[in-house]
This record gives structure tokens, sequence and C-alpha cells, in this order.
């Protein structure tokens, strides 16, 4: 593990453990108050901190855990098949499991690497917590819906990397981003994460130069623009293609 990770518990301290369900409240949103404060002491996990950086999150923790749990920060999971690599943004509260790497032995061998965007807070889900969160079936629903949900996120990613236009990728991408980590002002909606157009290309499976390009043209049409802090702006509507979306699904539900 690289000298930047540092793992509660470990160079021969005593074990400790810190309280699961206050790192991550929504994790206990199925509780009852009585259930809640009985789990919320029982649920304890240790922790790791990596720095921003190319890292190897299999070296944390054995294989035998559940799994690694964001608390906080964004990392980028590339996966690179032959000349082409695509990348997955991981956020908090996405359970990822980097032993599980299967690239080496595929037909069709590909490579897996982790690089850390905003420094990332893991907790580590072992035995242990398995073994509380059994004891309370809600607790357990929300742990798997947490792996369902990066599926569900995965799905999308290969929706954008679908679309034909790079352009379209891009908006749809960020409107995407805007969606989870946004915050609205006057001038439009700023997208607080720092992506180089490498991590950008990579997240919409396109090549860097290609995405510098239409990145030129998207901020000469006021649409999207890299901002001095390196963050960026959105600025208008969303795409149509993703309003007839909303307005496709909202009269599908009734609503």
């Amino acid at each position: 593990m690289s000298s930047a990770a540092h793992v509660a518990g470990q160079a021969g301290a005593p074990p400790r453990g810190v309280r699961l369900l206050e790192l991550d409240p929504e994790l206990a949103s199925g509780l009852t108050a009585e259930e809640l404060r009985h789990a919320s002491r029982w649920a304890l996990v240790r922790t790791a901190d990596l720095d921003r950086g190319v890292h190897d999150p299999s070296s944390i923790g054995e294989p035998d855990l559940l799994g690694l749990l964001v608390l906080d920060g964004l990392l980028i999971r590339s996966v690179q098949v032959a000349e082409r690599r695509c990348g997955e943004l991981v956020g908090a509260g996405a359970i990822v499991r980097p032993w599980d790497h299967f690239g080496q032995f595929a037909p069709m061998p590909f490579e897996v690497s982790w690089r850390v965007i905003t420094p990332v807070r893991l907790a580590l889900l072992d035995e242990s917590l398995v073994k509380v969160a059994s004891r309370w079936p809600a607790l357990m629903r929300g742990i798997v819906r947490r792996a369902v949900e990066r599926s569900h996120a995965l799905a999308l990613d290969v929706a954008i990397h679908s679309l034909q236009h790079i352009e379209l990728r891009l908006l749809v991408l960020f409107w995407h981003l805007a969606d989870r980590f946004g915050r609205v002002t006057r001038d439009g909606v700023i997208v607080p994460i720092k992506l180089s157009h490498s991590d950008i290309a990579e997240l919409i499976g396109s090549q860097r130069p290609s995405t510098s390009v239409r990145l030129a043209q998207l901020a000469r049409d006021g649409k999207l623009m890299r901002r001095a802090d390196r963050t960026w702006l959105l600025c208008g509507e969303p795409p149509d293609v993703l309003r007839d979306t909303r307005t496709h699904t909202s009269s599908a539900s009734g609503v």
C-alpha cells in the first residue's frame, strides 16, 4: 500500500473501530430509533485514508472483507482494453472490491488501475460488521442497496459511452455530475470537481485530443466552461435528450 495510505488500528496499535452509522447515516435509514441506538454501538469499522494520486486499494485489508465503502472523496477506476481506456467515477457511498480483478485470466485481458481525484476515506467492511448487519436486516439491505446503486451507475456510464457525439457525451456526463455534486449559482451550475481533460476523456470513453477540442467548442458556445480553480461551470439547460427522457419518465410514472 502507498505510504500515503494509513489504516487505523495497524502498526501495533490495539484494534480500534469507529461507528459506521455515524460516518454514513444513510445506511441506517431503514432502522427504527431503537434499532439505530443498538446497531450504532456495534457497527464498528476500521478506516483508511488515501491522498491524491495513483493507489492500489487491493492492498488495503484482505480479500475476505465484504468490501471497502467510500465515505468521502472521489476515485477514478480505469479499465484498459488494448489501446482504449475508460473510467468509472467512484464517490461517497460506493462499495468496491478491488481484489476481484479477473483481467489477467479473461479471454481478452484487461488492466485495472485506481486514481484518487480528491482525498478518499474508506471504511473496511469486515466479517464482524457482516455479523452485526445480520442482526438488523434493514442495515443489511442498506449495504446491498449500495452495491446495486453502483451497478446502476456503471450502466449509466455504458449509456454515456454509447452516445454518438462527443459533445453530447460531455454534456450528459456533466449534467449527471451536476445532479450529484452541483451547486446552483446565478451564472449556472458549478460542478466542484477538478477533472483534467484526460480524466474526462476516460469517463466518456473518448481520446484526450478529441475531448479537448469538444470542450473548447462547448466553452465558446457558453455551455460548459472550466473555472479558474479548475472546477467546471454548466450554463443553460440540459440537452434535449435528457429533458425528453425526464418527460417520458414522468409521464410513464403518472407524475
